[in-house]
């Protein structure tokens, strides 16, 4: 549950989730249950889930903050700077990862085709390098 802790702080800090206290979790789950039953009962259409048991939903609520820090472009987080990668930094990742960029024929994909996919994974990194800095800060989590 620690790295939830962190990963529901940063979603927090994002405006992803209202509350990064995790007894909250439940609360908002069971609130998006009554939601969808009440589509259902409504003969409203509901695309994907239509009951979400608790550790689906707390994988739901971590898979949205983490989209959305892939997409952020704030200069700060919480305590911490967010950088603005550029293209030298994108051509960089893709340079040295060209084997992530090929097709099944083993042709590659074009620097352009695949910059923005490069930007999301720099982010990612970045995301999960200010998680393992808050478990390190967070002595309460251990």
């Amino acid at each position: 549950m620690k790295s939830e802790q962190a990963r529901l702080l940063i979603g927090y800090w994002l405006g992803t989730v209202p509350s990064p206290d995790i007894t909250d979790v439940e609360k908002r789950r069971k609130i998006k249950n009554e939601e969808i039953q009440e589509k259902l009962r409504n003969g409203e259409m509901v695309y994907g889930v239509t009951h979400f048991t608790p550790a689906m939903y707390l994988q739901y609520e971590l898979t949205r903050i983490k989209l959305d820090y892939t997409v952020y472009k704030g200069e700060t987080l919480g305590d911490y700077p967010c950088r603005v990668f550029c293209e030298s930094d994108l051509r960089q990742y893709y340079d040295d990862n060209r084997d992530l960029f090929t097709r099944y024929f083993g042709d590659s994909f074009g620097f352009e085709e695949v910059a923005m996919i490069i930007e999301k994974r720099l982010k990612e990194k970045e995301y999960e390098d200010i998680v393992k800095d808050l478990l390190c800060k967070h002595e309460e989590w251990k």
